[in-house]
């Protein structure tokens, strides 16, 4: 067991309020909202959303090729990782990381190709074709899709372009999802099976494809785009509940999933 109790050492953030974290804390405080109306969401009843300008991979990615394989999700945790992870000098062996995410994120059209392909009978009344599945369907499947849209690929790409080697984990869901993440996290470093560990979140649903599964699960507000990481390790500083600040961020970045669950990083 670590004789002192876990806590935050650091944090990275990527927002649409912008990544330095007393910036980013004290514009939400003073009513700031980063919400405005996207093109995307036209035509729903709100049409805004708060969107992140960028962010820039320089310095992020080893390889620039890379980019083509990274979900939105992804774009936005690199920045926040690394950041939170500047000045770190420990064993990337004994560094855990735990990630938390939105939703599986959706096909916008990308595999409507294949799907048809795969299809028989009248339009609105398809069956699936065994052997177009194997055949014609999966010639026209994107074949970067998945790697895309599995809920585990944001921590694959911190893991590997950060050097992270420890115990990992990642939780898929809405704001809880990001609380589970965050205890997990304290506990791992608090049990001691890792010396220290990275924490965040990572979230973008400002899509229509995302805005539809959004209204199934009666999440009518806007939506927002952000990622949050925190470097945990003994002696840090304690999580702070705020529900004042969890307001004003909400009202200032709007929806913003698994990456609420860690807004109490912030006030550490």
């Amino acid at each position: 067991m670590s004789g002192r109790r876990a806590g935050v050492l650091a944090v990275g953030l990527v927002t649409p309020l912008g990544d330095e974290l007393h910036a980013v804390l004290g514009r939400a405080r003073a009513g700031e909202t980063a919400l405005r109306p996207s093109e995307k969401l036209a035509d729903l009843p709100d049409p805004r959303a708060a969107l992140v300008e960028g962010p820039s991979l320089q310095g992020w990615l080893k390889r620039k090729k890379d980019a083509r394989l990274l979900p939105r999700s992804a774009e936005l945790a690199l920045p926040a990782a690394g950041r939170a992870l500047l000045g770190f000098t420990g064993d990337v062996e004994e560094l855990g990381l735990c990630v938390a995410v939105g939703r599986e994120p959706p096909d916008e059209g990308e595999a409507e190709a294949s799907l048809v392909a795969m299809a028989g009978g009248e339009p609105g009344a398809y069956v699936l074709d065994r052997a177009l599945l194997g055949g014609a369907g999966r010639a026209l499947y994107p074949p970067l899709l998945p790697l895309r849209t599995l809920p585990n690929m944001v921590l694959a790409h911190v893991a590997i372009q950060h050097g992270i080697r420890g115990e990992n984990n990642t939780w898929a869901g809405g704001a809880e999802a990001g609380a589970q993440a965050l205890r997990a996290a304290l506990r791992l470093v608090d049990e001691g099976r890792a010396a220290y560990c990275l924490v965040g979140a990572a979230s973008s649903d400002v899509d229509l494809a995302s805005a539809r599964d959004r209204l199934r699960l009666g999440r009518t507000g806007p939506p927002g785009e952000a990622a949050i990481f925190a470097l945990i390790g003994a002696g840090g500083a304690p999580v702070r509940e705020d529900a004042a600040l969890l307001a004003a961020l909400r009202a200032a970045m709007g929806d913003c999933g698994a990456v609420e669950g860690l807004y109490g990083v912030l006030g550490a």
